[in-house]
């Protein structure tokens, strides 16, 4: 039988819009704890802070684990661990050594697009319509738009090209780990699960710190700052975000929770213009808001 999603409700709402500003904050987060720390190393605290928040919610609320034996619950956990947090974290942080974290976050609004493609084919009730179909087009437009700065060589705004598909493999990490939290067992508690797969994620982190990190750090902030904001990513946008996101997916279906999620650049770009005086290309609005128009068509449902 297929599983209808809910209409949001005020309180829904209102939880998407708490998910969004803690998205929105990781972007600023970023900037500052790069500036003395490895990305690599931003992104394993930024996991185990998270995962010790988690677990301490967990065990003060007496919340059951699936035991070790249910591979499969802890394989979707860990998948959606690897794919949904450690490798966007690491891309994302490593890109925004080169990209303005306004910038950054207009690149993730690309996420919507692998949601909607994924959607089509794993969860019932997300088919892609004719309608649909132009979103993703216009969305990858812009995409395309965001990339010509770089490719004409356009002087405001050199990141490397590396820099920027980081950003959008990212994107389609957080796209793909919405369809895997969806199609997980619903029996499991949505904190448990948030914890499980967060935890994952921060031990699979762990050997890569031992790796030689060759980054040239900006050191325009206080180390002291760094840990601040790496230990703050943790907290707000890894486990309370995992929480809000881990509900409303089920809730209320991937492809709605992605799309609300491309409110995010709005508050990360209004972050770094006023408290960060970023300097924001017209291609990126323009980029922006080809995106945001094929993400309002993605919304459109078929008549039935």
């Amino acid at each position: 039988m297929e599983q209808q999603h809910a209409i949001p409700k005020i309180t829904d709402w209102a939880l998407l819009a708490l998910l969004v500003a803690l998205w929105g904050s990781a972007y600023g987060l970023n900037r500052v704890a790069v500036a003395n720390l490895s990305p690599i190393a931003v992104t394993a605290i930024r996991l185990w802070v998270g995962a010790g928040f988690l677990g301490a919610i967990v065990m003060f609320n007496g919340i059951k684990m699936p035991p070790l034996s249910n591979i499969r619950a802890w394989a979707s956990m860990a998948a959606t661990g690897i794919i949904g947090s450690l490798l966007p974290f690491f891309l994302i942080a490593k890109a925004q050594v080169h990209v303005p974290s306004a910038v950054a976050a207009i690149y993730l609004s690309a996420s919507p697009l692998a949601v909607a493609a994924l959607a089509h084919f794993l969860v019932p009730n997300e088919k892609i319509t004719k309608i649909r179909a132009l979103g993703v087009l216009l969305g990858l437009v812009g995409i395309v738009i965001l990339f010509l700065p770089n490719l004409m060589q356009i002087e405001n705004f050199s990141s490397p090209l590396w820099a920027q598909a980081f950003l959008i493999i990212g994107a389609f990490c957080y796209g793909l780990a919405l369809i895997i939290v969806r199609l997980t067992s619903p029996s499991l508690d949505p904190i448990g699960i948030s914890f499980g797969f967060v935890l994952c994620s921060a031990i699979a982190s762990t050997p890569f710190l031992f790796l030689n990190q060759t980054d040239e750090f900006a050191r325009n902030y206080d180390i002291i700052a760094s840990w601040i904001c790496a230990v703050l990513l943790g907290i707000g946008p890894t486990a309370i975000a995992s929480i809000l996101y881990v509900g409303a997916a089920r809730k209320i279906g991937p492809v709605m929770v992605s799309n609300t999620s491309n409110l995010v650049p709005f508050f990360a770009l209004a972050v770094g213009f006023l408290i960060f005086h970023e300097a924001i290309p017209a291609t990126a609005i323009w980029a922006l808001m080809t995106i945001l128009c094929g993400v309002y068509l993605l919304q459109v449902r078929a008549k039935t």
